[in-house]
């Protein structure tokens, strides 16, 4: 039987009766390119490892954290919210106190000590400035 060349599967010393025909003196062997819109999930639009998708992505885990504090510690999944007034009412109510706690912690100061030598926002940066003038 002949051998399969580089595949995986030859890296462990099998063999495949398919080789001659799939490698056809190719070096590494039978290669298959898959149309991106066919599998959108392995080739996204924006290719990993580029500085543009770890940005977009930085903010979707942003995202995230913010969804679960909505879900683990205000409990907006509980389904003790019966309606789609009252449960966006809620949700709105939740996303102005968490701008409120925001705005407080960005105004407030900070302690010395290791967490004190962080740099200030521009956010953060302007109030301050408001709250001094």
């Amino acid at each position: 039987m002949p051998r399969c060349g580089s595949a995986p599967a030859c890296h462990e010393g099998w063999t495949c009766p398919s080789a001659a025909r799939c490698n056809a003196g190719r070096k590494y062997g039978r290669t298959v390119r898959i149309k991106r819109e066919l599998d959108l999930r392995r080739f996204p639009p924006i290719p990993r490892a580029t500085q543009q998708f770890e940005r977009l992505y930085k903010g979707r885990t942003a995202v995230e954290r913010v969804n679960a504090r909505l879900k683990i510690f205000w409990g907006a999944d509980d389904g003790n919210i019966v309606g789609p007034r009252r449960f966006h009412a809620f949700l709105a109510a939740v996303l102005v106190v968490h701008a409120g706690l925001a705005t407080l912690l960005a105004s407030s100061p900070r302690r010395d000590g290791p967490l004190g030598q962080l740099r200030l926002s521009a956010i953060a940066q302007k109030l301050r400035a408001r709250r001094s003038a």
